[in-house]
């Protein structure tokens, strides 16, 4: 008789431990009896242990490191990683936080990891909402991430990027092992197998883009029209679908104003070089600036748009074109974009024969988002808004995306304000009130240097993960990814406006 021990386990490595049973059941000889049986009567043992594979592995799983939001620690070095798994790291300063926060490691029960000691345990991934603890620390399924979670790079390595580095990973993985004497077992129980991954669309938003005045000038001065963009195309370009905000007019019909002062912004054709170098698929142009040279030019900025294969969406030749969404087939998804303004439409705005921008106004959004929702999958507009240089979005924004979400947006993207401002949820659903500058040449102070890429992750049409870079604008042009202090500042002031967000319920409009 074989008697073999199976302790409890996560459902996924359950399932590997029944498929691993019923091959050994089939498999072994006739005169062989197989009997599950308590650990302390048994000859063969399951376990699961983490780190490289073992030679007796018979199934695993992925897991994922995870903490709150507001915890400002993104990237974790390989020894404080082992610390906040072990427990020796009680503080998340000790694993680079800028500030003192208590670690609270939290086994996951279901969809997953069960520490040896651990200050909660919950019963799945879904059940850390119930936790408002920044400092919290779990690790989870892919599977089963929730966007309300921010997941840690692992020595600059994203277990989630499909640039990442596998090298890294094998640390994040829980293997089912066999324990005992192998020789008695039939080799097929232990078959090559593969860890499943998980499969997601990856979606990119940046903030607003301006290529005219002291950015145009640049580019001419060094003959290079992706000068802004070299030093953050590799973080934009990885996504399956990167869209951005577009503030200027692309346009041989006139000539780049002189003054360097000037509130037009307009650049040659030459500079959609730089969009293309940073893989961007899409641009709003929803905004006070794509008017600035008139219909010609807003037509002519879209050609060039189009020919370089740049969908381009928030204006057109009247304003039902304006206010249609642009449908991007990505991967098994359908992504419909819309871009409103709110800034400039009062002048800039298309009408029934007009062209212009798509105007921010309640019932135009409610009804395009409407009929985008009932074609697509993922629906997303993109908001020009606010009032420039403020931390706190207004009362009228805040009852605008309550408006498109109650209508059907998966989300809420925003721009404007020159300063990066906080996000909220509603109904389930994220907000991001503005992203700040991307590209722009406004160096009189450090807020308006300051800028954010938002990378989404979807598993089919259900968002599952979020995360927030920090760029800094340098030189009047180029956006630089930036980490430790510098990031720090930046996403303090992404958490200081959201917790005066949240602080402030607002009613439904």
């Amino acid at each position: 008789m074989l008697r073999v021990a199976i302790p409890p386990l996560p459902p996924t490595l359950a399932d590997h431990a029944e498929r691993w049973f019923a091959r050994l059941a089939a498999a072994a000889p006739t005169t062989w009896r197989i009997e599950r049986v308590p650990e302390s009567e048994a000859l063969v043992r399951l376990r699961t242990v983490t780190g490289e594979k073992p030679p007796a592995a018979i199934g695993g799983r992925w897991l994922v490191p995870v903490s709150g939001h507001a915890n400002l620690v993104r990237d974790v070095p390989p020894e404080a990683f082992q610390g906040l798994l072990d427990g020796s790291i009680g503080d998340w300063a000790e694993a680079g936080a800028p500030e003192h926060l208590p670690v609270r490691r939290i086994s996951v029960l279901d969809d997953g990891y069960r520490f040896a000691t651990a200050e909660t345990a919950v019963g799945r991934v879904r059940s850390l909402a119930t936790i408002p603890d920044p400092g919290l620390f779990a690790l989870v399924e892919p599977s089963a991430l929730a966007p309300f979670l921010r997941v840690l790079r692992i020595a600059g390595q994203d277990p989630l990027r499909p640039d990442g580095n596998d090298a890294l990973l094998p640390g994040l993985v829980e293997w089912l092992v066999v324990e005992g004497p192998l020789d008695l077992l039939p080799p097929e129980n232990f078959a090559p197998f593969e860890l499943p991954r998980l499969r997601t669309t990856t979606l990119t938003f940046a903030g607003d883009i301006v290529l005219g005045r002291t950015v145009h000038r640049i580019m001419a001065a060094r003959n290079d029209w992706s000068a802004p963009f070299r030093g953050v195309a590799s973080e934009l370009g990885w996504a399956d679908l990167t869209v951005a905000n577009l503030e200027c007019a692309l346009t041989m019909r006139y000539l780049p104003p002189d003054d360097p002062y000037t509130l037009r912004f307009l650049t040659l054709p030459d500079a959609v070089a730089g969009l293309e170098l940073a893989g961007i698929d899409a641009v709003s142009l929803a905004n006070n600036h794509s008017m600035d040279f008139g219909p010609l030019a807003l037509f002519d900025t879209q050609e060039i748009l189009r020919k370089a294969d740049i969908a381009s969406f928030g204006a057109g030749r009247d304003l039902d074109e304006a206010v249609a969404p642009r449908s991007l087939e990505v991967g098994d998804v359908t992504v419909a974009l819309l871009g409103f303004d709110g800034v400039s439409a009062g002048w800039y705005g298309a009408g029934a024969d007009r062209p212009g921008t798509a105007p921010l106004e309640p019932e135009l959004v409610q009804r395009a988002i409407r009929a985008a929702a009932a074609q697509a999958d993922i629906v997303i507009p993109f908001f020009h808004w606010g009032v420039e240089y403020t931390l706190i979005p207004t009362e009228t924004q805040r009852k605008l995306a309550r408006i498109a979400i109650d209508s059907g947006a998966t989300l809420v993207v925003g721009s404007h304000p020159h300063w990066v401002q906080g996000m909220e949820w509603y109904r389930g659903k994220p907000i991001f009130y503005s992203l700040g500058n991307f590209v722009f040449d406004q160096e009189w102070s450090l807020e308006t240097k300051q800028g954010l890429i938002l990378h989404l992750w979807f598993h089919g049409a259900e968002l599952v993960r979020y995360d927030l870079v920090p760029v800094l604008i340098e030189d009047y042009h180029r956006p630089r990814l930036v980490e430790g202090r510098q990031a720090f500042v930046i996403l303090a002031r992404v958490r200081s406006s959201s917790e005066a967000l949240a602080s402030s319920p607002l009613a439904h409009p």
